[in-house]
């Protein structure tokens, strides 16, 4: 009698492109392909088939995904695309991609491990697979049970709240890719963050698309303020984070249970886009961030703002760009991005007349930040001779054999923000990175702080 031999899995490759919502959906992917066997690595090289969850958000985005996936299917890899990208062109990648295998959308990630062994049966058989696997309308969003596996070297975690949104502002196309409000249940949440606490994290950030809007869709009402208090007081998290707050959703309860927690950050995330009424109504934006900026600043004193502007929509004129510049002078907020304004088929703004010119979209962008790099470091001064508590990171090891701490206070979000930076010398006992730290503000630029370590 003879006995067949299993074949061996093959090694998976993965990369992961955009927002930490797509990282979190990449480890999910991890989780479940780890958990049924499969060995999963960074190094592409070093893997049998290559796995990677894109982004098409804006245009750079979107070319980022085709260099990354080019250079993989020029390096003789065969790919299963999953993510935003795959949503957006489905089958039209088989074209432009013949190493491509699979696609996989934004709402099937529960899917992946079947869609995983169909290809490894086809390239086993010497076939390609060619399959797509995309809901039209994506309505999937993974649970506490869903498995997952934390990739970064990092003491925060982030926890997704929600899938999708429901507005349709004029320049975006996330409600395409990521489909209607999808929220999870604060039992869910809570479930999971007390998940992540106790593998270690110190940090919970909360991410969606729209965070404010929280429990829109199953609760009829914005339950962020419930969640919060929730994640809050039975998570166990040290520090929790919450990421983007719509405008007109920004209420009096949400910053109210801010300030009650000390656990949660006195931190707020709120793209306003922009400041000129005619520029946000054309954007489908709200008219009214002036109100709600004004309302976060009375309501939680001491609150460090993020905020994004998009410079250059259609129609924006040196009087809407000068409005704007005046605001972010005059509001100083703690955080600022500026993007140019992307042209993206499938959204509302992309047929709009009045096209701004690339270089003067380019040139208004460059004025936004050179006046943010000269708040930003104003705010870093006032730091000056202060203690503030931060979480450690990183330990880097010095050529003299002494040590820096890469840490974050309060003001800065995982990945996007500054960070706070002591120098140790060899004789001094290093703490542990996850350990909260207590540091002197001696030295700043633009967007970093420099410190002492208080023993």
């Amino acid at each position: 009698m003879t006995t067949k031999t299993a074949k061996k899995l093959p090694v998976i490759g993965v990369s992961t492109l955009g927002c930490p919502k797509n990282l979190v959906d990449t480890e999910n992917i991890i989780g479940i392909l780890h958990g049924a066997g499969y060995q999963i690595t960074a190094d592409h090289d070093k893997a049998d088939l290559s796995l990677v969850n894109t982004c098409t958000f804006i245009e750079d985005s979107t070319n980022e995904s085709i260099e990354v996936l080019g250079a993989l299917a020029d390096a003789g890899q065969k790919l299963i695309i999953t993510g935003c990208m795959a949503q957006r062109y489905k089958g039209d990648l088989f074209d432009e991609l013949p190493e491509a295998q699979a696609v996989v959308g934004t709402g099937n990630v529960k899917d992946i491990l079947d869609v995983v062994r169909q290809v490894t049966a086809k390239m086993n058989a010497g076939e390609d697979a060619k399959i797509i696997c995309v809901d039209e309308k994506p309505t999937s969003v993974a649970d506490a049970l869903t498995p997952r596996i934390h990739t970064q070297v990092s003491p925060s975690s982030y926890l997704k709240i929600a899938e999708g949104c429901d507005h349709r502002c004029a320049f975006c196309i996330i409600p395409h890719l990521r489909g209607d409000m999808n929220s999870r249940t604060i039992e869910d949440v809570v479930a999971e963050a007390k998940i992540l606490v106790e593998r270690g994290a110190q940090e919970i950030v909360l991410v969606s698309q729209d965070s404010t809007a929280y429990g829109t869709d199953i609760y009829k009402r914005r339950a962020l303020a419930d969640l919060l208090d929730a994640v809050a007081t039975e998570s166990g998290a040290k520090w929790i984070r919450v990421m983007y707050a719509y405008p007109t959703e920004m209420d009096e309860a949400m910053l109210e249970v801010i300030a009650k927690h000390d656990n949660i950050m006195n931190y707020i995330d709120i793209p306003l886009q922009h400041a000129s009424r005619d520029v946000l109504l054309r954007m489908k934006r709200p008219p009214t961030v002036r109100d709600t900026f004004a309302l976060i600043k009375d309501k939680l004193p001491g609150v460090c703002v993020r905020t994004t502007f998009i410079a250059g929509f259609p129609g924006e004129t040196d009087e809407d760009f000068q409005e704007l510049y005046s605001f972010i002078e005059d509001s100083r907020f703690d955080r600022v991005g500026i993007f140019t304004y992307s042209k993206e088929m499938g959204t509302a703004a992309y047929d709009l007349a009045d096209q701004v010119p690339d270089e003067i979209k380019q040139e208004r962008r460059d004025k936004l930040m050179q006046l943010q790099q000269k708040i930003s470091l104003e705010k870093n001064q006032e730091l000056l001779g202060k203690e503030l508590t931060v979480l450690l990171e990183d330990i880097v090891e010095l050529e003299d054999g002494g040590y820096q701490l890469v840490s974050r206070s309060y003001r800065d979000a995982p990945e996007i923000d500054g960070q706070v930076y002591c120098e140790l010398d060899a004789e001094t006992i290093v703490p542990a990175p996850g350990s909260f730290i207590q540091v002197k503000v001696v030295d700043c630029d633009e967007y970093d702080l420099f410190g002492e370590l208080k023993l």
